[in-house]
């Protein structure tokens, strides 16, 4: 090789390596959630204050016409789905009844600083439990599920 062309080579690597360093030391200043967060889900709006344990039955004294909940996505990425059902066993547990909710409306809340999703209708006979469904997946096809239980008592 001659000198020119060692010299081309040297600096064509020096730069490489330049690039290789300045990307991996790149990491943005938030840290980024790896899957979606459902972080809080309400009976009715989050104002009423009654909120609903992923895995758990709550029993509560009233019905609403909704359920609300709060969720968050990887910091790179964007929602890409929402879904949740409803699935409902008389006291006797000889009926019941399944929900598929097609229309969920989704926002983002500046004040919570979080988006948000309303299930309508949530409205049950007293006495039965309903057992409700909820999963966001981002842009990235990662999917996380919450899972709750309701009774509304006699």
């Amino acid at each position: 090789m001659e000198r020119g062309e060692i010299v081309i080579v040297s600096i064509q690597f020096v730069a490489l390596l330049a690039v290789v360093i300045l990307l991996t030391s790149f990491s943005p200043t938030n840290s980024a959630q790896s899957y979606p967060v459902i972080s809080s889900v309400y009976w009715g709006s989050s104002s009423q204050n009654i909120p609903l344990q992923n895995g758990a039955l709550t029993k509560v004294t009233q019905n609403q016409s909704e359920i609300t909940g709060y969720f968050h996505v990887a910091y790179s990425t964007q929602v890409s789905a929402i879904a949740a059902t409803r699935l409902c066993f008389g006291s006797n547990s000889s009926s019941g009844e399944s929900t598929t909710y097609t229309n969920i409306p989704w926002g983002f809340d500046s004040q919570k600083n979080s988006n948000y999703l309303t299930l309508s209708p949530t409205g049950q006979p007293s006495g039965w439990r309903c057992t409700y469904t909820i999963k966001v997946t981002d842009g990235l096809s990662q999917t996380t599920t919450w899972l709750g239980t309701v009774e509304v008592m006699p």
